[in-house]
């Protein structure tokens, strides 16, 4: 699904001089639908670029004195969430740059995380970072930031379409074509597979169940028998994965769209007594997970890199508030961790 990009092309034949300062200045203290403005010329529109191409074009960055990076994120009981904060604030830290973190109490809390990046935003932030529970429910604190001159960027979730907004983070229908792609090499004869979704109102969710399906349709002889909602919740997809199996028990694979309902899966599968037997792919990369592929009982779990996503949203906040154009998704891609690479990545995520 990742395409090359005009943005990549213009890099390509253009010299670095058209990356450099643009003419116009973002500070936070600018209150107009000029500042606005100024923002969205900065931010290049539908240009997905590589985080590496964007990182080495643009440099390290550097903040002037004051500055302060708000990351309104989503519940820390999930632990991909954790290590998203610590990306962010390890590398605010090392830059030199205040920071705070917001989080919510749980994978519900949308009101919550609104009522919190507006007091973000009210609290003088000089950019807003922020992981929406769902795909539009920022959009105002959004709109209101970049109204200020405040640059607004997303991380890992939700990408959506107000001009400006800057996505750090991966392609999630990819994510779930990967999922497919690899149950397929896993079953050259086929089978029935199921799939474990998040939950309904989830940018990820939507687009990583959009992917896995467009991936199975490569694959005719793979065949979705079951596909339900356990709203990233590791006991409901426990109680889900058992029925699936009651109602078809000879299931070869399951998708989990995250490692925590992975886990429940694992659970069902082991209960069972069908460890080893029925494959599960999940997506994350969570510790947890990779303890279990490394045992042999967690077939493989396609990563993404929470961590590399959080210091990469300080880089890119700090980059529009010095004026330099950014690709309006700086793509950091997933890859797949399974037996043959788990020993590279058994502690943290990268």
């Amino acid at each position: 699904m990742t395409r090359r990009t005009s943005w990549l092309a213009a890099l390509a034949g253009a010299s670095v001089a058209a990356l450099a300062l643009s003419s116009c200045s973002a500070t936070p203290e600018g209150s107009s639908s000029g500042a606005t403005a100024n923002l969205a010329s900065q931010v290049q529109a539908d240009q997905k670029t590589d985080v590496a191409t964007v990182q080495k074009s643009l440099g390290t960055p550097t903040a002037k004195s004051g500055v302060k990076l708000c990351y309104v994120t989503r519940t820390l009981a999930n632990e991909f969430w954790g290590f998203e904060r610590d990306g962010f604030e390890s590398e605010a830290k090392k830059l030199g740059v205040q920071y705070q973190t917001y989080a919510v109490n749980d994978e519900s809390s949308i009101t919550e995380q609104l009522d919190k990046a507006q007091s973000a935003l009210n609290q003088g932030c000089s950019a807003i970072l922020a992981s929406p529970i769902s795909a539009t429910a920022l959009d105002t604190v959004f709109k209101a930031a970049l109204a200020k001159g405040v640059p607004a960027i997303v991380l890992n979730d939700a990408k959506g379409t107000v001009p400006g907004v800057v996505y750090v983070g991966p392609d999630a229908e990819t994510i779930g074509q990967t999922a497919a792609d690899y149950i397929a090499k896993q079953l050259p004869n086929g089978g029935k597979v199921a799939q474990i979704e998040g939950d309904p109102g989830s940018s990820n969710a939507l687009n990583r169940g959009k992917g896995f399906k467009e991936g199975l349709a490569k694959h005719p002889n793979l065949n979705l028998v079951a596909s339900q909602t356990a709203k990233w919740d590791t006991n409901q997809a426990q109680t889900i994965a058992n029925a699936m199996l009651t109602a078809n028990p000879d299931i070869k694979a399951f998708y989990s769209q995250n490692d925590g309902m992975g886990l429940g899966v694992q659970a069902a599968i082991d209960a069972k007594g069908l460890t080893g037997k029925v494959m599960l792919v999940g997506t994350d990369g969570i510790p947890q997970a990779k303890k279990q592929i490394a045992a042999g009982t967690y077939t493989a779990t396609v990563s993404e890199r929470p961590t590399t996503e959080g210091a990469t949203g300080v880089d890119t906040a700090l980059w529009l508030l010095a004026g330099k154009q950014v690709p309006a998704w700086v793509d950091v891609p997933a890859f797949v961790v399974d037996k043959q690479n788990v020993s590279q990545y058994m502690t943290g995520m990268p």
